[in-house]
């Protein structure tokens, strides 16, 4: 009776620490591709599509290092963003292209439910973080409106001692 306590116990103290490491994982980012050039994107805009109308698909995580559990795959084209492939799981089948979650969808597909800003990050890292915490010395930022960039901004980031 005393070993299957001490055993739930820890189960317990192992499903905590399994919980917090998964939060303090660094995350695979999505991708932006510019005029040729490849970045990485700290920001998710695909998470701003889902509502209740059009509900989050169940995607499955296999590890922590993406807790959403797809990569997209992003372009800005003379202006505008596009979403250009999704890769994830749900019901464990592979997802290979849009169509999946935009059924009848080839190709790319243009990013008008997205008004946000992309963060990209620049030059070498400052400060590892979690997650998308980690501090580079530069941030490209765009700004999009309904699809369309409206803003790019630099901002120069200093470690505050």
């Amino acid at each position: 009776m005393k070993n299957k306590y001490i055993i739930g116990f820890f189960n317990l103290l192992l499903t905590v620490f399994l919980v917090q490491t998964a939060h303090a994982t660094r995350q695979s980012p999505d991708i932006l591709i510019e005029e040729g050039q490849k970045y990485f994107l700290y920001s998710n805009p695909l998470e701003s599509l889902w509502s209740k109308e059009k509900p989050r698909p169940h995607f499955q995580i296999f590890h922590t290092a993406n807790m959403r559990g797809y990569i997209a795959t992003w372009e800005i084209d003379q202006g505008v963003l596009y979403l250009k492939a999704i890769k994830g799981v749900i019901n464990y089948r592979e997802i290979v292209g849009l169509e999946s979650i935009f059924p009848g969808q080839y190709g790319r597909l243009e990013a008008t439910w997205f008004t946000g800003k992309l963060r990209i990050p620049q030059g070498k890292i400052l400060k590892y973080g979690y997650g998308y915490e980690s501090i580079y010395e530069y941030d490209l930022i765009i700004h999009i409106q309904k699809g369309k960039v409206i803003k790019r901004e630099i901002i120069k980031n200093e470690l505050k001692e």
